[in-house]
Order: structure tokens, then sequence, then C-alpha cells
């Protein structure tokens, strides 16, 4: 399992960071280079995706989950766990499975769409707008026409024309990625925790999602953010859903401020009475 940037930490627990479908744990390289000093980053590759381009064929999220659980275990101690739209269900799905592990939780943009399933008219509408993007990839898929698919993943994540305003080399990789997002879409709608299974989780959690993503993905982060007692919800603006990958530093900084607060949180200060003279 590769980690990116290992750095030395005076704190006393690691950042462990998971990255977003059509990317890799260099996606974190910013983040690993602003903590640098503060925190340790171990930014792995989840399976399908850059050194681990053979998937593990395990079906589910928990059986990414488990994977990385196993990458936990080594550090002896619970960790700062960040995540960025899939690998942002994976992180949840950790918090679940073994809370233990986890100190904090970051989570940007969740893509836990199974939540929305059985919700509301809105919900649904949303739900099936997720599937026909993925029944659009496999069908292009099957057909040998990936850039097609891709073209519908790309566009809907980053804004229309995303993917023909790309360069050649680009929309090859991302082509090339079509099986591992394939099986992401399939692991997020297998998903079965509800929203009170979220009530459990006591560390810290910090949800961010961006002004300008698509509502489905402000849809799901609230949900999340509103069913976890400890949980706060940051909006920000100007953001979409790629922002981690394309303008790290808007969010890092969100990172940052929450697992340090978690380390060392700010006291309630006074200032001392004074008797006037």
């Amino acid at each position: 399992m590769t980690a990116y940037n290992i750095v030395t930490d005076i704190f006393s627990a690691p950042v462990v960071a998971l990255h977003s479908s059509a990317s890799s744990g260099a996606q974190w390289k910013q983040l690993a280079a602003e903590l640098d000093g503060r925190f340790s980053v171990s930014a792995i590759d989840l399976p399908g995706y850059g050194s681990r381009m053979a998937d593990n064929g395990a079906f589910g999220i928990g059986g990414v989950a488990d994977d990385v659980i196993d990458h936990l275990t080594g550090f002896r101690q619970p960790v700062h766990l960040v995540g960025h739209s899939f690998g942002a269900s994976v992180a949840l799905k950790i918090a679940l499975l073994r809370p233990d592990l986890v100190k904090s939780l970051t989570l940007y943009e969740p893509v836990a769409f199974h939540l929305l399933e059985t919700g509301d008219a809105e919900d649904r509408d949303q739900f099936a707008q997720m599937r026909r993007i993925s029944t659009t990839l496999a069908e292009c898929a099957e057909a040998g026409t990936v850039e097609c698919g891709m073209r519908a993943v790309v566009d809907f994540w980053n804004g229309q024309g995303s993917f023909d305003g790309s360069s050649e080399e680009r929309r090859r990789r991302w082509s090339a990625m079509t099986p591992a997002i394939l099986k992401d879409f399939t692991r997020c709608f297998s998903e079965d925790w509800s929203l009170e299974d979220l009530a459990a989780l006591t560390m810290p959690v910090l949800v961010l999602t961006g002004m300008d993503s698509p509502e489905v993905a402000q849809n799901v982060a609230t949900k999340v953010a509103n069913a976890v007692a400890q949980a706060r919800l940051a909006i920000l603006p100007g953001a979409g859903h790629m922002t981690p990958v394309h303008e790290p530093e808007w969010v890092n900084s969100r990172i940052y401020e929450h697992i340090a607060h978690v380390e060392r949180p700010v006291a309630n200060c006074f200032w001392p009475h004074r008797a006037a003279a």
C-alpha cells in the first residue's frame, strides 16, 4: 500500500487521507506539505487506483474499508481520518466499523447515495440521477466507447464541458479508470447503513461541502452532518465537488483547523475582574 509524503509530527495522532474516485493518494500531497512539521500524513491508494490498479475484488464499501483498516491498525493509535467523495464514504464506513481507530473524521462530500433511495421525492430523484450516470458509464464501457461514459461522469462533477476541455492525456487517464469507477458506484449503491447508525459516532466530525457542488452532494453532506451529534457542517463559497483536487488550499486549512482543535482544544478564557481605579 503506497503512502505519500510521510512527515514528522509534533502532535499525537497521524492523519490518514482517502482520495476520491478517478484519483489517487497523490491528491493529498499538498495537504502533507502544508501540515509538514505539525502532523504526519499517510495518503494511501485505494484499490483500483494509483499503485493499486489491480482491484482487491471485495464487494461493497466494507471490503475497501477492511483494506484500509489493516493499514490503520499499524499506527497503534487512533488517527485523524480524512476523506473526499468516495474516500469520504470509505472513511464513514471505517468509523462505523471501527470507531476505536478514529480520533476525528473530516469528510468532504461523502457519496453515500444509498441514503437517498428511500427518502422524499427530491431524494429519490437525486438517487435516480446517480443511477443514470452509472448506467451511462456501464453502457458506454460495454459498447467500447468509454470516453462517452467518462464525459458524463466528469462533466457532472466538474461542470459541463470539463471532459472535452481537458488534455488528451488526462482524458485517456480518466477513461482507463472506468472499471474502478464503476465498482465505486456499485459499492456506494450497495450500502445499507442508515442515518440512525451515524448517531452512534462520538468522535468529532467535520463535514465539508461546496456551495457550487451538485445538489446531490450538498444534500448527502447535510444529511450526514445532521445525523452525527458531534458534527459540524461547513459550506465553502465558490467551491465545487472537486475543489480538494483542483484548489486544495481552500479545503486544507479547514482540515488543519479541525484536527488541530481536536488535538489541542481551545479553552474558554475569561478576563480577570479589574476594579475601577
